[in-house]
């Protein structure tokens, strides 16, 4: 009987000490583990009219000398945003020629002419800015083939040299006329 009392309290300490540790296994805290963290860049362009700057620009023929010299040209400073990843280019184009006056007698686009310069937060080496005569095609305004950044301003200058000499004199017949042409300036990556 002792014998047998023996073996079966032998049987329970066993029994305990591995159900014991097999409980204490899996209900043991990991203390340490892993994750991966990652550092994502998507690319971002943008461009906007700056809301503070003109969103029209008026070319007013109103004396002799503008009928017989042209008008001056008008700069906008800080007048386009960029955002950008990357090296990029901007692209200015009309949406037509000049209409809206008298009928049949439209102003080429190409009489208007842009030109972009640096503005105030704009810290780009060297950008390029052609003079770019409007047309309905995409012409490069500005190109950075070193980069972009957020936030860099561009003065745009708006000139009108197609109104010198007689190409005007008969435009207004009686009354004001307007003629209005849409400018889109698009960016796309460099």
């Amino acid at each position: 009987m002792r014998t047998n009392n023996f073996f079966s309290i032998a049987a329970l300490v066993i029994c305990g000490l591995v159900c014991f540790s097999s409980v204490k296994a899996e209900g043991t805290p990991i203390k340490s583990d892993q994750v991966t963290v990652n550092i994502k860049f998507k690319p971002i362009q943008s461009i906007v009219v700056n809301p503070n700057s003109a969103k029209e620009v008026n070319f007013i023929y109103k004396t002799p000398d503008h009928y017989t010299n042209g008008v001056a040209a008008q700069t906008f400073d800080n007048h386009l945003i960029v955002n950008s990843t990357g090296a990029f280019v901007v692209n200015v184009k009309a949406g037509g020629d000049f209409t809206g006056g008298l009928s049949g007698e439209d102003i080429d686009a190409s009489d208007v002419t842009v030109e972009a310069s640096k503005g105030t937060n704009n810290k780009l080496d060297n950008p390029s800015y052609p003079t770019v005569e409007l047309g309905t095609g995409d012409q490069p305004l500005i190109t950075s083939t070193n980069g972009g950044g957020m936030g860099i301003d561009f003065d745009v200058t708006y000139s009108n040299p197609g109104g010198k000499g007689p190409n005007y004199i008969n435009k207004a017949k009686g009354d004001e006329t307007t003629y209005t042409a849409t400018v889109t300036y698009t960016i796309v990556s460099q």
